[in-house]
């Protein structure tokens, strides 16, 4: 005779009674009360579907409603299988217009490693079907793979790399930042814009930035298939705003206020699958296994001014070395202490902005919003890997538009190396080959919207400018691929030929890519000249 047990498992039912927990741990944004709302009726989901922040066994699930009013719910359903037989986790979140009828939850007890499926409905209305899959557990030694990726103007060009990234074999993508453009730099009419869009100043208008930008399917299509774990840097926001600084350090025609930046960040977190601690804290760690722990920073909500007068280019200024806030001591100090207790095989910081010095000529600097405008911090983080002898530390950056790949020095880039760093290019945004690129003293070099050809011996110029740096390509866009293992970190920079039209094609892979070594202590004369 079955048992009970035996019954529910010939039938199916047992896994869906066994993990039925998660539903009882369903964490939403609504309070009880409010999570006991009627179903909303109608509604579309033209954003479509996101995951993001996985952890072994818990995952963030959202989803943004369009064409209702009022207050009410929305069914959320994850089951082990796309139909839905096995559910699961089942439960009505709570929403309304006053946060745009986002619709957020962190679900916990789920088991690690396993890939799940999830929709939204109202009382007549359907999602697409999202996937996820768990992060390893703690004591896995399992490999991870990631695509890293940053800076999408949606005006600029199309989401090629998008429709690629869409069909890699990863676990999660890493969102460095600038994902939305608050400005409208490209229109059609001008000639280097392949879509038109507006500037953002309120919370309607940051709003209609995700829906627009998740208006593309390649967009919607990443997130469907991959849980996101993501950061801003300034474009979230404004360009170029230092968080900490009085007007953002901004001059007064930019029209940056406090209400600004609060509604921007709040259209953030209605469109983003993870919630902050606190009101905005965004910097968090996330571990996969004994493999890779994921320490995601955030370069703009604290920073002090940036120096020398936010110059696009030019010489080291008087106050260039002078002690400034960039990430501030709080998190200046929980990063440190995070890096030095980590005992994965590989720390893997998710940086906005480069962490090696970029000059175009011997003592001029290509901007000051980055790590190098700030130095003294910048110091003070790379002497304590030192001085720690932490080892197998990369960082994967965003924000330059431009693929680098190369040393992380001490000293101004002039002492020992201490990391690595990848520059995932830019999704979309207007590189460096396309741009008029200012070298400073009057010196410009040209660039090309159109078709981009940056000459080889100027690829060879900035080597020798910035011996540090191993790879470069100025003309192309795309996005980091990463396979970490016990015993290597393989970086495919990933490329494509165009954005002007649609395309899925993709650009050999011959000379941007990376297999580093446990230990390994330097990546020049992999691809470009020796040291």
């Amino acid at each position: 005779m079955l048992t009970r047990r035996q019954l529910l498992r010939r039938s199916g039912a047992a896994s869906a009674v066994a993990v039925l927990a998660p539903q009882t741990a369903l964490t939403a944004v609504a309070s009880p009360r409010a999570r006991a709302s009627a179903l909303l009726r109608g509604g579309t989901f033209s954003q479509g579907v996101l995951s993001g922040d996985p952890t072994p066994n818990g995952i963030t699930l959202l989803t943004l409603l369009d064409d209702v009013a009022g207050a009410g719910s929305v069914r959320l359903e994850v089951a082990t299988d796309r139909d839905f037989r096995r559910v699961v986790a089942s439960r009505s979140i709570a929403t309304s217009g006053a946060r745009n009828h986002s619709v957020k939850a962190r679900l916990k007890g789920l088991k690690p490693h396993e890939r799940y499926f999830y929709r939204f409905e109202t009382r007549d209305k359907h999602s697409p079907v999202g996937r996820f899959q768990t992060a390893l557990p703690a004591d896995s030694t399992q490999p991870v793979r990631f695509a890293f990726f940053s800076c999408a103007d949606y005006t600029h060009g199309y989401y090629n790399a998008y429709e690629l990234m869409a069909r890699e074999d990863v676990d999660f993508v890493v969102n460095l930042g600038d994902y939305i453009y608050a400005e409208a730099y490209h229109t059609r009419k001008g000639g280097t814009g392949v879509r038109d869009d507006k500037t953002a100043r309120t919370l309607t208008g940051y709003r209609d930035k995700y829906a627009l930008y998740r208006s593309d399917a390649a967009l919607r299509d990443v997130h469907a298939r991959f849980p996101i774990v993501s950061i801003w840097d300034d474009h979230e926001v404004q360009d170029n705003y230092a968080g900490a600084a009085p007007r953002g350090g901004l001059a007064p025609d930019k029209h940056y206020s406090a209400a600004r930046r609060k509604a921007a960040y709040k259209a953030f977190f209605e469109a983003m699958p993870f919630f902050p601690q606190g009101s905005s804290r965004i910097y968090r760690d996330l571990t996969f296994g004994k493999t890779v722990d994921l320490i995601m920073l955030d370069q703009r909500q604290y920073r002090a001014d940036q120096p020398c007068g936010d110059a696009t280019a030019g010489p080291a200024c008087a106050d260039f070395a002078a002690p400034r806030p960039f990430l501030g001591g709080t998190q200046m100090a929980w990063a440190k202490q995070r890096l030095q207790s980590s005992q994965a095989a590989w720390k893997v910081i998710g940086n906005e902005v480069m962490m090696m010095n970029t000059k175009v000529g011997p003592a001029t600097y290509l901007s000051f919003d980055s790590w190098q405008g700030y130095h003294a911090e910048r110091e003070e983080l790379l002497a304590h890997i030192q001085a720690k002898g932490i080892r197998d530390v990369v960082f994967v950056t965003g924000d330059i538009h431009t693929f680098f790949a190369g040393d992380v020095r001490t000293a101004d880039s002039t002492g020992q190396t201490v990391a690595l760093e990848f520059v995932g290019g830019s999704i979309t945004s207007q590189g460096l080959g396309e741009t008029d690129l200012d070298l400073g003293g009057g010196n410009v070099l040209k660039g090309n919207d159109r078709r981009p050809a940056t000459p080889p011996a100027v690829i060879d110029a900035l080597r020798g400018l910035n011996p540090w740096v191993d790879q470069a390509d100025f003309d192309h866009h795309g996005y980091g691929l990463v396979t970490a293992t016990q015993t290597s970190f393989d970086v495919t920079l990933k490329r494509v030929p165009t954005i002007k039209k649609r395309s899925r094609a993709a650009l050999p892979s011959l000379g941007f890519t990376y297999s580093v070594a446990r230990g390994q202590a330097s990546i020049k004369g992999v691809n470009g000249p020796p040291a």
